[in-house]
């Protein structure tokens, strides 16, 4: 059976596109081959930045298959903790991983964009967690993922009311970092994970480590952490060439 997701690895930037037309919706299939592919990348060695798209050009992912609701207690459980499990492959990636939006994120489509590291937005896209319109809330880490990355107040609005923001009002809330014109967020994506790519791969996967660390375990651990990742990083081959040909770059243009 077919799960309708595409990957692409090229110069150390692999690209899934989720092809699952016509709003990219995310049944569980789909996020089981995206927690699957997750997995893969993460013991990757040639894999150094992820970016998610979606195909066609209504939506980046209008969310879940509702079809796929559950009607129980038991069920609904069930199914956020295969939700939960699906976001936490991605999430425990080592690799730098982007967002592309376009179109429609919503529900479990911002879910799956929150759980990347960074969000690029196309200028028409629409964004919302529209569940309490259902009579549900997020449950694909949702209600977690928003309020650490926009402040409580900023999320209990868009979770509660259930509206819709522009690329533009995500910007400002600090939910997406780039807003660039309609057709432009794969290039963009690719562009930026391209030059994460260039870096040498121990100091982007620290960085990235000891700011999710850090979030989640508080700043004291967070510091402690940092610590030890810089030492590890100011041992690394790779790190002392090229500290090492700074400063000869540095001493030969003090002899100019």
């Amino acid at each position: 059976m077919t799960t309708n997701i595409h990957l692409r690895i090229t110069d150390g930037v692999a690209v899934i596109t989720i092809d699952n037309p016509p709003l990219n919706l995310l049944s569980v299939a789909v996020r089981l081959r995206l927690a699957e592919i997750a997995r893969d990348l993460a013991v990757d060695p040639e894999c150094r930045a992820v970016v998610i798209s979606g195909a066609g050009r209504q939506a980046f992912s209008a969310g879940s298959d509702i079809k796929e609701f559950p009607d129980d207690a038991a069920g609904g459980n069930e199914r956020a903790k295969l939700e939960h499990r699906c976001l936490e492959a991605l999430m425990a990636l080592p690799q730098p991983v982007i967002a592309a939006l376009h179109g429609h994120v919503l529900g479990g489509g911002l879910e799956l964009a929150l759980a990347c590291d960074l969000r690029i937005a196309e200028e028409s896209t629409n964004i919302g967690l529209p569940e309490v319109t259902l009579g549900l809330l997020p449950c694909g880490g949702g209600t977690q993922t928003l309020p650490r990355l926009v402040g409580p107040g900023r999320a209990l609005s868009l979770l509660l009311l259930g509206d819709r923001i522009t690329a533009a009002q995500a910007e400002r809330y600090g939910l997406v970092e780039h807003v660039v014109p309609d057709g432009r967020a794969v290039p963009f994506a690719e562009q930026t994970a391209t030059r994460i790519a260039r870096a040498p791969k121990g100091a982007t996967q620290a960085i990235k480590l000891a700011v999710r660390r850090g979030l989640v375990d508080g700043l004291a651990a967070g510091l402690a952490l940092e610590a030890t990742l810089a030492g590890a990083l100011f041992a690394d081959p790779a790190a002392r060439e090229a500290v090492t040909g700074f400063r000869m770059r540095r001493q030969q243009q003090k002899e100019i």
